[in-house]
């Protein structure tokens, strides 16, 4: 805190019961870091675990997996309450459309009944089409209004929602890639979300990038022509660390999203 003295500022010396006592965080955290590998020791042919202060090493993942909590719950990436719902909330995700954007678009089509099998497309049409209120309450409007709805209607209407594979991950995600607007991507963030898989993995841009830097994705593959192949890359890496694919793939895409100049600026540098 600043006093203001003889019209002059200076420094207040923190009262006692502002102190916070730091001793067992960085007892913990020297313990974390000595049960580590030595900086050499190979995570996969060819990667070393690196140093925990080195950005994108193995090391520097590994410490920000350990440094999260994770809720205790099975249900800590599940989005919504059925699968049905699941499904479309994704669905109104992806490239192009942020986050809350797509939880904007699918709490108005729940709030007016649109997840329904008697929805009709227009209806759906129209409750993307018409402005959301976004940040500064600014009007926003769904990017690709036309075409969602048009997934959302198609998936409402199948005659085998009774008969979806919902407890076994690759059955689910083989069976979801049979529907209209989902990919690989898409299908394997619905899987994940609601059966918890460890076998499936959610490659965008920003786990690219992350395993570029690191060094377990080749600079040359890409999520659109080679996904199966960067999943089983991705997942050797986590096994390679022993954490969970689910959990990891949330730290690196969080930290990618925040620091995305930063990824862009070094991998600008080293190409």
């Amino acid at each position: 805190m600043e006093k203001k003295k003889n019209d002059q500022l200076t420094l207040a010396w923190p009262q006692e019961s502002d102190w916070c006592d730091e001793t067992d965080f960085w007892g913990q955290m020297n313990g974390i870091l000595a049960s580590f590998p030595v900086v050499t020791a190979e995570v996969l042919p060819g990667l070393k675990w690196g140093y925990h202060y080195q950005l994108y090493t193995p090391a520097f993942w590994k410490l920000q997996y350990l440094l999260n909590d994770f809720p205790v719950q099975e249900s800590n990436h599940q989005l919504c309450d059925n699968l049905i719902e699941e499904i479309i909330m994704c669905l109104l995700g992806g490239y192009g459309i942020p986050s809350e954007m797509g939880i904007m678009a699918f709490d108005r089509l729940k709030q007016e009944g649109l997840i329904s099998r008697k929805a009709d497309h227009d209806s759906i049409l129209d409750a993307l089409s018409r402005p959301f209120v976004g940040k500064s309450n600014k009007p926003v409007r769904y990017r690709f209004a036309n075409q969602k709805a048009g997934y959302i209607y198609h998936f409402l209407n199948r005659e085998d929602l009774c008969d979806i594979p919902s407890h076994n991950d690759l059955a689910l995600r083989k069976w979801l890639m049979g529907l209209r607007g989902i990919g690989p991507k898409t299908a394997s963030w619905i899987t994940r979300n609601w059966l918890h898989s460890e076998r499936v993995a959610i490659l965008d841009i920003h786990i690219l990038r992350a395993g570029i830097l690191t060094g377990f994705f080749a600079k040359e593959l890409n999520v659109s022509n080679d996904y199966y192949h960067l999943e089983y890359q991705y997942l050797n890496f986590c096994k390679g660390i022993e954490v969970l694919p689910s959990n990891m793939d949330a730290i690196i895409w969080s930290y990618m999203k925040k620091n995305n100049k930063l990824a862009l600026n070094i991998l600008s540098s080293t190409s």
